[in-house]
């Protein structure tokens, strides 16, 4: 197969450095700055929990111009740099290309669906804990790593050389007919800590310790959005999310909190506005993450 990684950094970096160790297929990774000047001239560097070792692209570019068409585009870059990344990809896909988008939220196969109709667009999202060390290289670390994938329409087993690449890989992954589902049990999750951590200024022990109750709040408003939505979110999810909190490093901060402090770009809107605004067209109220989201996007 002919693989475009689109957004090469700490989670399409790794992908992609695990699939060109698995062999056999032709590998592009796309990223910009030293980053990718680094991998032009000497491959991209993984640190792999206690592995190290070093992979070399077919292609490092910053651009899929003259490269053709792609069988596999895996997209992994900011929520907020989407619709850039599906311009700069228009001239790399058609009906038998395979679109999976790998982002922060929900609902982004929907937005590469109406942007590219007649493509095959699968849904996914993914569990990992990586990130750029130095330009040029990566590391993967804290033992987790699990992909989810699947289309919302079409049968699995529609997927199956899809399945076979990721089975060559050794990574933990599972294609599935219920990927609105996974992609909602992750987003509990990550919208729960990244709107709280960046409201409140405060890492994540902090929040166990002294807003409990209102995550708990926060992830009950985000489960009644999934239901209104048909998304069959649990008690036993809200659960897991608060056991799950009680059991991190104290001072671990989420990505958001991260960039609103450095005063980069952000996914508030992916992450926290989303559910206030489908809150809103649903008839669910969203009065905690209502305020969290409004007084985030004030302090931009």
């Amino acid at each position: 197969m002919k693989i475009a990684i689109f957004g090469a950094g700490g989670v399409g970096g790794y992908i992609g450095a695990r699939l060109l160790r698995a062999g056999g297929h032709e590998v592009t990774l796309v990223a910009r700055g030293k980053h990718l000047q680094a991998i032009q001239a000497e491959g991209l560097h993984v640190q792999d929990e206690e592995e190290r070792y070093v992979v070399h692209p077919d292609h490092a570019v910053a651009s899929l111009e003259g490269l053709g068409v792609y069988d596999l585009i895996i997209l992994t870059v900011k929520s907020y740099d989407l619709d850039e990344a599906l311009e700069r990809i228009s001239a790399h896909c058609n009906s038998d290309t395979v679109l999976l988008p790998l982002l922060n939220g929900v609902d982004h196969d929907l937005e590469v669906s109406a942007r590219f109709p007649e493509a095959q667009v699968l849904n996914g999202c993914i569990y990992i804990f990586s990130n750029i060390t130095t330009p040029g290289s990566i590391k993967k670390y804290g033992g987790v790593f699990h992909l989810f994938y699947g289309s919302r329409n079409v049968p699995k087993e529609h997927y199956s050389q899809i399945e076979a690449l990721f089975d060559a890989t050794g990574l933990k992954h599972r294609l599935t007919d219920k990927i609105e589902l996974e992609t909602w049990r992750k987003y509990l999750l990550i919208s729960a800590f990244a709107s709280m951590t960046s409201y409140y200024k405060a890492p994540l022990g902090v929040i166990a310790r002294d807003h409990y109750d209102e995550l708990a709040q926060v992830l009950a408003e985000i489960k009644a959005v999934a239901n209104a939505k048909g998304i069959t979110l649990e008690e036993k999810n809200i659960d897991n999310v608060l056991a799950r909190v009680k059991s991190v490093p104290f001072g671990s901060k989420t990505s958001m909190q991260l960039d609103f402090e450095a005063g980069k770009q952000t996914e508030l809107e992916a992450l926290t506005g989303y559910v206030v605004k489908a809150g809103e067209k649903l008839g669910i109220e969203t009065p905690v993450l209502g305020k969290m989201y409004a007084a985030l996007k004030d302090s931009m």
